[in-house]
């Protein structure tokens, strides 16, 4: 390719490999027997906590790479495309025991289920201007990313996990909302109006009437950045985004009841809730007893597609200026470099998420609640905002 000027670097890669996965707490192997309990003729017991499975084996990953790495026009733009199979079968979960066993539920293989990751990850730089007082270099990336359950040898409520409003389905992603869906507020009297599984209006509320709903994972994420540098002073900015997908507020049932419940804060969004007969409102009227709607058992079961919101955001995820001394101002300090900056992190979200930081991340300590509640979010803290001021010295 030598004769081809406009192509500076071009690297063809790929990779297959299979590898291991034993992300499970340790000591699964063995029973657990626990002391205390009930005391026998004053000295302690030893009863049976948990079962062991002495058949445990590796959950197995069948993982394949090819990308594209290439630098062209004098190596201006230089990127990379690249895409990804990932299958994991023989899972290590956590599916539910029979009461009878008088234990909880164990770790074990599955081995006729099968999980595939696969998608599609671009990134380039771009050299805009490079000359001797002035720079501008432009850069991003994107990701797609298709999560499915390909085979699955369970029932879809086997594997509990997270908030228990997520299910299990071949040909789905794993941990797909299940929820019933929320039409809008009847302007007579108030109450919510629901479609059930067929997707007639009703305004008894019912288990029944789930369905799967929204999108677990993003249609796409990424982020871009750009950096200007004049003379001895550089500014650079750098986003995140996010295309697609839902947020599930499993706290926001409560919420939207705080004004009733002391213990609860109300969220402004929940303002536009009906009042009066005639009122045209995003929300049904409030009510301290949830079961005031009709066929709702508890406010604990109060879910649906009224708290499924769109996940999209774009996030100024940090911005930085800087400025570096000339050499000849702290030579006699016997300094080879000085640079003074001062950056800013998650300073700006533009977002329609109203139940804070569309930026969630799961807060359970076990993978398989992760997993299992990829996109519910419960009164999770926001990334803050941070300002630091600093000064790299060179001797």
């Amino acid at each position: 390719m030598k004769n081809i000027r406009q192509i500076n670097f071009l690297k063809l890669r790929a990779s297959y490999g299979i590898v291991g996965n034993a992300n499970i707490p340790s000591g699964q192997y063995f029973a657990n027997y626990q002391v205390g309990g009930v005391g026998y003729n004053g000295g302690s017991t030893s009863y049976l906590n948990s079962i062991g499975n002495p058949d445990l084996q590796w959950e197995t990953l069948k993982n394949t790479d090819v990308a594209v790495e290439f630098a062209l026009f004098n190596s201006r733009l230089t990127g990379e495309i690249a895409y990804y199979h990932k299958a994991s079968s023989n899972l290590l979960m956590q599916p539910g025991l029979s009461p009878s066993t008088g234990t909880g539920d164990i770790y074990r293989n599955l081995p006729n289920s099968v999980i595939v990751n696969q998608g599609l990850e671009i990134s380039a730089n771009y050299k805009v201007l490079q000359t001797k007082n002035v720079k501008w270099t432009v850069g991003g990336n994107i990701a797609r990313n298709k999560n499915e359950v390909k085979q699955w040898e369970l029932g879809p409520d086997a594997v509990s996990g997270g908030t228990n409003d997520t299910r299990v389905i071949e040909g789905l992603p794993l941990g797909v909302n299940y929820l019933v869906r929320y039409y809008g507020v009847d302007p007579k009297d108030g109450l919510p109006i629901w479609l059930d599984a067929n997707g007639k209006q009703t305004k008894t509320f019912s288990l029944d009437h789930r369905v799967f709903a929204g999108s677990v994972m993003p249609d796409y994420i990424g982020g871009f950045n750009t950096t200007v540098e004049y003379k001895r002073i550089e500014l650079s900015a750098l986003f995140s985004y996010v295309i697609g997908g839902s947020i599930y507020d499993n706290s926001g049932k409560y919420q939207f009841m705080g004004v009733s419940k002391k213990d609860w804060n109300f969220r402004e969004d929940f303002v536009d809730h009906w009042t009066q007969p005639g009122d045209v409102a995003k929300y049904p009227r409030l009510t301290y007893d949830a079961t005031n709607y009709p066929g709702l058992p508890s406010e604990d079961q109060f879910n649906s597609t009224m708290f499924l919101h769109d996940a999209s955001y774009l996030r100024l995820r940090e911005l930085t200026l800087g400025y570096r001394v000339s050499p000849g101002l702290i030579k006699r300090w016997k300094l080879k470099s000085l640079r003074i900056y001062a950056t800013g992190s998650n300073l700006l979200t533009f977002t329609k998420y109203p139940g804070g930081d569309p930026e969630i991340t799961r807060d359970f300590e076990n993978p398989q609640d992760r997993n299992l509640s990829p996109n519910v979010t419960y009164l999770t803290a926001p990334t803050q905002r941070t300002f630091i001021f600093g000064i790299n010295l060179g001797f």
